[in-house]
């Protein structure tokens, strides 16, 4: 069997585990209600927003935190909301880990530190 036809079984069983099945049932059940809808884009635009702004080294401002509390309280009241960004995050977490396993005893290119020594050794050899 060739490594893509173990990746086709791989993801067929992924599309079936429990995860990704509960992870769609509860986004369909989001995205059923207009309300729900919108406080799941807001929070996303939310974090990718926080998100930019730590990754340019910009502190975050209490304007900033307080609006995510806020985001954060009220979905913690929407429970189809939150029930589906706890499934996001498992299957998400599930594929990581995935990922993990697959790539932890795979080597791809030559390290950084073997290209380093082969240039000491090539400038000492051309030297002599």
């Amino acid at each position: 069997m060739s490594v893509q036809d173990t990746a086709r079984r791989l993801q067929r069983k992924l599309k079936n585990s429990d995860e990704y099945q509960n992870y769609l049932e509860l986004r369909k059940k989001v995205m059923a209600k207009e309300g729900s809808k919108k406080m799941l884009r807001d929070y996303q635009n939310l974090m990718m927003e926080m998100q930019t702004k730590r990754m340019s080294g910009e502190e975050l401002s209490e304007e900033d935190k307080e609006k995510l509390q806020n985001l954060q309280n009220f979905i913690e009241i929407n429970n189809n909301v939150k029930k589906y960004l706890e499934a996001e995050y498992s299957l998400s977490k599930m594929i990581n880990d995935i990922q993990k396993i697959i790539f932890s005893d795979i080597e791809v290119g030559i390290p950084e530190q073997e290209l380093q020594d082969d240039t000491v050794q090539d400038d000492t050899e051309e030297s002599n």
